[in-house]
């Protein structure tokens, strides 16, 4: 037993560590040195920086990973609101459409952007604070973009008077069509690219929004109570209980009494997920969104069947019995599944 819960510990730790790794930290370029530079939470990113106080001006490089030979790896600053990318001022690299080098175009990220409504097109910068970019990929010029290729991204900040914090984002693609790239990754990891770092101390806070952390947190356990326990000792209840002939049709009551519970905790469950989902324009779980709604249809149909019992005489009893259970199998084969499609 020993020997078993280790190697799931350990596989459990194979499984979270490239999400944790963060990138390494280094001051040194093939072409400048900086002062200070911190290693980033999420994509294995870093960013170094020299700060010029006499005139609020920083210089910095950005380093990034590319995921794919026609992807893109992009930086920028959102001069308003930290945790998040409406509204964020950045610069994205990724290779010509027509020559393969590497190019490093301006982009704004407005609302539209998130909601899809139309192509990322590039466009000046209205920021002044943002300037002086340059790109170009570790290995000089023998390197080239594939998976996995690193990449520079250099620029200038100009700071406003009596401020040293600058809330900046970063994400990375897999396709750019045309000039335009596309939409990153929906994972959490790729939707937490984002953190406020003080240009003086190093210090980096990664500023989360607490009220949609508390929402997916009760979603989740709320989900958990409900499809991962209660529906299931349900099932466990109506298997054992009822061949105890002490306790009589009061096996029935127990298990109708679970199962009601459980199905009401998953309905507020699901309903706080597609309030979520509401929450998040353009941003889609497929297989967890498919998944959840085809649990909660199972677990739906299951329920009903206790309002629609037929009698222990009627010869279609043991058939509405074998097709309950086969729902609710089928509602905890859904559960188990939808930690993979999140």
């Amino acid at each position: 037993m020993a020997t078993l819960i280790l190697s799931f510990l350990l596989l459990l730790l194979a499984t979270k560590l490239p999400e944790s790794l963060a990138g390494h930290c280094t001051t040194t370029t093939a072409t400048k040195s900086f002062e200070k530079c911190i290693s980033l939470p999420t994509q294995q990113a870093s960013i170094a920086w020299t700060y010029h106080p006499h005139n609020a001006t920083l210089d910095l490089c950005f380093f990034g990973t590319f995921i794919s030979p026609s992807g893109w790896v992009g930086w920028g600053i959102n001069p308003d609101s930290p945790a998040q990318m409406t509204g964020s001022r950045v610069l994205i690299a990724f290779p010509d459409p027509n020559s393969g080098q590497l190019i490093l175009l301006p982009y704004v990220l407005d609302s539209s952007v998130k909601l899809q409504k139309g192509p990322l097109l590039s466009r000046p910068l209205d920021l002044v604070r943002l300037s002086s970019s340059s790109a170009s990929l570790y290995g000089g010029k023998m390197a080239t973009i594939r998976n996995g290729a690193s990449v520079q991204i250099y620029a200038s900040v100009k700071l406003s008077s009596n401020n040293t914090k600058i809330h900046h984002v970063w994400n990375r693609g897999l396709y750019v069509q045309g000039y335009s790239p596309t939409i990153h990754p929906t994972t959490s990891t790729d939707l937490s690219s984002f953190s406020t770092f003080d240009v003086t101390s190093g210090f980096a806070t990664v500023n989360r929004n607490s009220g949609s952390r508390a929402l997916k947190v009760t979603h989740g356990v709320v989900n958990a109570i409900s499809w991962g326990f209660l529906l299931p000792a349900g099932a466990v209840t109506a298997r054992y209980l009822r061949q105890m002939q002490s306790i009589g049709p009061t096996w029935f009551y127990i298990h109708a009494a679970i199962q009601l519970t459980g199905f009401l905790l998953g309905t507020i469950g699901f309903s706080i997920g597609i309030v979520l989902g509401h929450n998040s324009p353009g941003v889609t779980y497929g297989l967890h969104r498919s998944l959840g709604i085809a649990t909660f249809t199972a677990a739906a149909l299951q329920t009903l069947a206790l309002l629609f019992r037929p009698k222990t005489t009627n010869k279609f009893r043991r058939k509405v019995v074998r097709k309950a259970w086969l729902l609710s199998m089928s509602v905890d084969a859904g559960w188990c599944l939808r930690g993979h499609g999140s």
